[in-house]
């Protein structure tokens, strides 16, 4: 970013991006899924590089069958620092059927455990052929799995409920010291909550440092920038009794579960709360 200061031209830039360059990963030789297969136009078809004609006819583009919660998912193999992730249109049809859908990454395999980078493709942006809809992880998140997936429930003019088609899903990348130094910055933050004696606010209590909760599924799963913002969020949703936040990736899991039954795991950077309710 460039201003203007007392007649200067001054560059700055902000701490997420770290003045570093996005670089275009090459994940075609990757393995990619997707909750079913219409008509042979399978997952691996929106990381081949070839998106030149966004027809669904030309074969480019991936295309689940009709179902109530379409995903599909990319495994780039290790970890990388993920800074935006785009996601290519059909060109030629009911290019609203991309409305709502949701861009996920992290280090889970089960993609409802990572957060969402951005906010959901609007509808403005799916009503472009062949539109370029760009979704910025900010901050950069450490992943090894990308997905998409559209749990909008959208009913269209012919009955069915929602498919997914991706034409091309572009992953760019840092280099992973952004993501390292981000969680330098925000460990550092963070270290004055680490005995379990303190509270955020008074009505939270730490209870794990470098594990996350064990249960079948959070309540929800979202990506902020600190454990205070993720303890609003439990704070107000009536069923949540706890929560972990993971420093590395800015994810926040809420859960229903009360402090007398926590269980956790060994999680580097991940801490474990506990919600005081009256």
């Amino acid at each position: 970013m460039l201003i203007f200061l007392f007649g200067i031209l001054v560059s700055f830039c902000p701490l997420s991006c770290q003045c570093l360059n996005l670089t275009q990963l090459d994940h075609s030789s990757m393995q990619a899924s997707q909750v079913s297969d219409y008509d042979g136009n399978s997952a691996g078809r929106a990381i081949d590089g070839r998106y030149s004609d966004t027809r669904l006819a030309s074969g480019q583009c991936a295309h689940t069958g009709v179902d109530s919660h379409p995903w599909w998912k990319v495994d780039l193999g290790t970890d990388h620092c993920l800074g935006r992730i785009t996601l290519v249109n059909r060109g030629d049809s009911s290019t609203d059927r991309l409305t709502g859908a949701v861009v996920r990454a992290g280090i889970e395999s089960d993609i409802f455990s990572n957060a969402a980078c951005g906010v959901p493709v609007t509808s403005d942006q799916a009503s472009i052929r062949g539109g370029h809809t760009q979704i910025v992880c900010d901050p950069p998140v450490i992943a090894r799995y990308v997905s998409v997936d559209d749990d909008e429930h959208v009913y269209h003019q012919d009955n069915h409920n929602n498919v997914l088609i991706l034409c091309e899903v572009i992953v760019e990348e840092y280099p992973m010291e952004a993501c390292s130094q981000m969680t330098t910055i925000g460990m550092s933050t963070a270290s004055i909550k680490v005995d379990p004696s303190l509270s955020i606010t008074g009505m939270s209590t730490l209870m794990f440092v470098g594990k996350h909760i064990t249960t079948s599924r959070p309540l929800s799963v979202v990506h902020i920038k600190s454990p205070m913002q993720c303890f609003m969020r439990c704070k107000i949703n009536n069923g949540c009794w706890s929560f972990d936040y993971v420093m590395t990736s800015g994810q926040c899991r809420l859960y229903d579960v009360k402090a007398g039954d926590l269980t956790a795991e060994d999680q580097p950077g991940c801490l474990v709360y506990a919600v005081v309710r009256g």
